[in-house]
């Protein structure tokens, strides 16, 4: 591992051209997410950005990177211990569709199923303790229900990520409010596509959001996804900041033209002491940046990109399909993206990233051969939360992660039978 003086940032040992393609074919990804956000992106040109850096910008001279190798004779093999595991066929613990999977303060798990639209709270021995929510419109009723977190003054916060909206709740299901973020309309007054939202909400209780909007075949041509941090629970009495800004193409510039055709979305977390991660995706490198929005900080892995083979174009086409084939309209999309695809030389290094509470420590999943593969297992890299590169970290076959803390990993598994369980595995280094 090397520490880089402001001198040596200009290296070319380290690459010096950041895309900004970012992002996995994940078994979560919804209709809208496929199709708005199909497309190979590229920099961001409009100086009118409002506050905050430019997220795909390069990083000033003087910031420190923290510069690491994958030598494995110099680091460990991460392991999980299986701790909680909740699912069934039926009852209190049969799952439609689990979308968020979280620490609970009172120990055990939150799970959030996005199918019925109910939250439930299980203890330590599976059995569930609370139940609220529901499908619907009224007061503690939940439309689309897609993450949640609890945080230090025990606010349990629900987002939904269309439309737009942060529910709040005790620890015990009660209901504390909703806010709901207003239409976009441009400087005449039309209203702009609407916009989606991907959560996050630290322990301290201050939300962040990754808001953008999904045109439609030929609105484009970019998507701006806005990293904005507000002040306080209540959206609408809140400041807020935007402390990132990417710019992604949206639609090819006319119907004949050849689409990039790679899965993206920017993979970020929000880390302890207002710090927020962000992964550029190529080189490998993730960002550190504070809560203005100022960068502090990079560390970078001399990895090797994953070269594009038929057989992983073959497994991305069958990801986008299977992902559009429930949405109306969606299958006939993403066939015609299809047909206009042009296949990148390789893949972006880093698909997601996670950053640990309350240590700071940072879990990320780099693309692989496999990556497409249901039944391999994610290989992710660990680093301290000083930048240090302490190893790999083999999750099991059919897990996917959704948060880390506290020195456990939460997400869901799938057997061989489709049955869906919510997982909470202990992490640490192996022996």
């Amino acid at each position: 591992m090397q520490f880089l003086s402001p001198e040596r940032r200009g290296d070319p040992a380290r690459g010096s051209d950041v895309s900004a393609v970012r992002g996995a074919v994940g078994r979560a990804l919804t209709t809208a997410a496929v199709l708005g956000l199909l497309f190979a992106p590229a920099g961001c040109n409009d100086p009118e950005i409002g506050e905050g850096d430019r997220g795909n910008a390069p990083l000033p001279g003087d910031i420190p990177i923290v510069q690491n190798t994958a030598d494995s004779a110099l680091v460990s093999n991460w392991r999980v211990r299986d701790e909680l595991r909740v699912g069934a066929v039926d009852g209190d613990a049969a799952f439609g569709r689990v979308a968020d999977v979280a620490p609970r303060a009172a120990g055990g798990l939150w799970v959030v199923d996005a199918q019925s639209r109910w939250i439930s709270g299980f203890a330590e021995d599976g059995s569930r303790e609370v139940r609220f929510g529901g499908d619907g419109d009224g007061p503690g009723e939940l439309r689309t229900p897609s993450t949640l977190f609890e945080t230090e003054d025990g606010t349990v916060f629900v987002g939904s990520a269309f439309p737009p909206a942060l529910h709040r709740f005790d620890a015990e299901g009660g209901y504390l409010g909703s806010s709901r973020l207003t239409e976009s309309r441009d400087a005449d007054g039309n209203p702009l596509p609407a916009r989606f939202a991907v959560w996050q909400v630290p322990p301290d209780g201050r939300p962040l959001a990754d808001l953008f909007a999904v045109p439609g075949p030929g609105q484009g041509p970019t998507v701006a996804h806005d990293l904005v941090r507000f002040g306080a629970p209540e959206l609408h009495d809140s400041k807020r900041d935007t402390i990132q800004r990417w710019v992604l193409p949206a639609t090819p510039a006319s119907p004949s033209s050849p689409i990039e055709l790679v899965p993206v979305r920017p993979s970020w977390s929000a880390g302890p002491e207002g710090l927020t991660w962000w992964a550029p995706g190529t080189p490998y490198e993730i960002r550190a940046y504070d809560d203005s929005g100022r960068p502090v900080r990079a560390i970078t892995l001399d990895r090797a990109a994953i070269r594009v083979t038929r057989q992983i174009e073959e497994r991305l086409i069958d990801g986008l399909r299977a992902s559009a084939a429930s949405g109306p309209g969606g299958a006939a999309v993403i066939e015609q993206a299809i047909e206009r695809a042009r296949w990148p030389k390789s893949l972006p290094h880093v698909a997601e990233l996670w950053a640990s509470h309350p240590d700071g420590r940072l879990f990320v999943l780099p693309w692989a051969a496999d990556s497409f593969d249901e039944s391999a297992s994610r290989r992710l890299d660990v680093f301290e939360a000083d930048g240090r590169y302490t190893g790999r970290l083999t999750l099991p076959p059919g897990f996917s992660p959704r948060r880390f803390a506290n020195g456990f990993v939460y997400g869901v598994e799938e057997d061989e039978w489709g049955v869906q369980y919510a997982v909470r595995y202990a992490v640490g280094p192996g022996e």
